[in-house]
């Protein structure tokens, strides 16, 4: 089989009917053999295992958020698939690192008939969860539980959570055990970047590559209201750096904590934890072009 899509429903609160109608028009008429899976919610990576062990596809093609497309990584990975990924969620930070800006129509028709693949790196984090683009611990993570808790949705609910977490920041201490040196730091979050900006477009890693065999930790050591306006003013600015930041990079790391803190990965709470070890699985994920 050619093409194996997969659409996830509820991503980013957006319609998806038009999408998909036009993706079973375009498919059908290039008489592409083609298989569709929307998401449940319920065991969807095993059952998109199970899909690729039986219909052996060429690509497989995901619509939906930067969570959708992490869930996926480890089959992804093992079965050496073509990937693409129409965003369709609520920041879509894999969209701006990968330049995506083509209509979510154009960029299905480029995956369907492109022969080109880039080999991006992925992150093992305690061997039990993988990352693609970026997470952390802090100040960020609390904001996304507190969000994924709240009933309500919606730019307003983001912002309302945005102001009583960044208007009352705690610092905490960790330790951080590269394959190069050891650092004791405090601060209000560490990121933990295999690329570079959010999905709002503020840079937060300036020196990080997605196949460049190392990622980076972003030490935020103090940060107010006023520093991220100036920030998200930077989207329109390449040169512009935030002050507060301290990169460093690895290939191989453990951090410890001193009490259990909440990770988020590619926009997903994970759990809690006192002890992350995390290592670089170079050109893992064959992205298409």
């Amino acid at each position: 089989m050619e093409i194996l899509l997969v659409i996830n429903p509820i991503s980013g609160d957006i319609n998806k009917s038009d999408f998909l109608d036009f993706a079973k028009r375009t498919l059908s008429k290039s008489k592409i053999d083609y298989h569709l899976y929307k998401t449940t919610g319920d065991k969807d990576c095993e059952e998109l295992n199970h899909l690729i062990g039986i219909y052996s596809p060429k690509k497989v093609i995901i619509a939906g958020g930067d969570g959708t497309l992490n869930m996926f990584l480890k089959p992804l990975i093992e079965h050496k698939i073509q990937v693409g990924f129409i965003p369709m969620g609520s920041a879509n930070g894999m969209a701006v690192e990968l330049d995506l800006t083509d209509s979510l129509e154009d960029l299905l028709v480029k995956f369907i008939k492109s022969k080109e693949t880039r080999p991006l790196d992925v992150l093992s984090i305690n061997d039990s969860h993988l990352l693609l683009h970026l997470g952390d611990i802090g100040a960020n993570a609390n904001l996304v539980a507190n969000y994924d808790k709240d009933e309500s949705r919606g730019m307003f609910t983001y912002a309302r959570h945005f102001w009583s977490e960044f208007k009352n920041l705690k610092s905490f201490e960790f330790e951080i055990k590269t394959d190069q040196n050891e650092y004791e730091r405090k601060g209000v979050m560490l990121a933990i970047c295999n690329g570079k900006k959010f999905g709002t477009g503020i840079p937060l890693n300036s020196v990080g590559k997605m196949d460049d065999g190392l990622f980076e930790f972003v030490v935020v050591k103090a940060i107010d209201f006023s520093d991220l306006l100036k920030a998200a003013l930077s989207k329109f600015d390449d040169d512009f750096e935030i002050e507060n930041l301290e990169t460093i990079q690895a290939k191989t790391a453990t951090v410890k904590f001193k009490q259990p803190r909440l990770l988020q990965i590619d926009g997903e709470i994970m759990d809690e934890f006192t002890e992350l070890h995390i290592k670089v699985l170079p050109k893992a994920l064959r992205f298409i072009q």
